[in-house]
């Protein structure tokens, strides 16, 4: 996942990737264990608003 924020800027449409919010949801899916296509599926749904 790389580098998490501090505070989440909110910035629309998506949330950025390194966002405290994100790196959570992430987190509850259990995406230390995915890879490839499921890692890239998991990312693009938890920065949905």
């Amino acid at each position: 996942m790389g580098k998490v924020k501090k505070k989440c800027c909110r910035s629309k449409p998506k949330r950025c990737k390194s966002c405290p919010v994100v790196a959570l949801r992430l987190r509850k899916a259990g995406a230390d264990d995915l890879s490839g296509k499921a890692l890239t599926r998991a990312i693009k749904i938890a920065r949905i608003y």
